[in-house]
């Protein structure tokens, strides 16, 4: 693994395998929802592939869902031309919904996350992408889906060096989108901030 690929293990990984591996304790043929195409999402959608999970992936660009497909996502929801996402999750499941959803829109993704999740689900709230608050917060859904809702913040030592192993043993590669020079600093928070990436974007010094 090169050091641009080695960086990306401390945050965006750990995160992803603490609430895939660790607190969601995905198994094979569970379904998992990952919210985007960033850095956290792509290691959700690799560790739950390496789980045994099939994985439906939602993002606001075709091309993205169709790459995240040869990284293994078995649907896509492009949640622009189809806000109702969390329908189109239920219709892709016959009904049953998701057994892990990993919510990084945060505001305006956490009530449709929700309504979802299969009974006794779980969702990993990672992200505030959309807002820290949410309006009009779906509580009766939420009794009714008897959901868990676990707050993912990285993860220990113990949890990183169990996902290496697990990485090192599946020969698991990072999503890297670009790399820019220092000098080109802030052209790289600039490209952040457009919510294009596709992976992870790093500076190199």
């Amino acid at each position: 693994m090169t050091d641009i690929e080695a960086a990306t293990l401390a945050c965006a990984a750990l995160t992803a395998w603490h609430a895939i591996s660790e607190e969601g304790r995905v198994r094979a043929g569970d379904t998992v929802v990952v919210q985007g195409t960033g850095g956290v999402s792509l290691f959700a959608l690799q560790f739950a592939k390496l789980l045994g999970a099939q994985v439906i992936v939602t993002s606001s660009s075709d091309e993205k869902l169709e790459r995240a497909k040869v990284l293994g996502a078995d649907f896509g929801i492009n949640y622009r031309t189809n806000p109702d996402w969390d329908k189109a999750v239920l219709a892709y499941t016959h009904g049953r919904g998701a057994d892990h959803i990993v919510d990084l829109g945060g505001g305006s993704t956490l009530n449709r996350s929700i309504t979802a999740l299969k009974v006794g689900g779980q969702i990993s709230i990672v992200g505030l992408l959309s807002g820290s608050e949410v309006e009009g917060f779906a509580i009766v859904p939420a009794i009714l889906r008897k959901a868990k809702l676990q707050a993912i913040n990285v993860g220990s030592r113990e949890m990183f060096e169990r996902m290496n192993r697990a990485i090192e043993l599946h020969s698991l590669r990072p999503v890297i989108d670009r790399t820019f020079p220092f000098e080109q600093s802030l052209d790289a928070l600039r490209y952040l901030a457009k919510g294009s990436t596709f992976g992870k974007i790093a500076i190199v010094f």
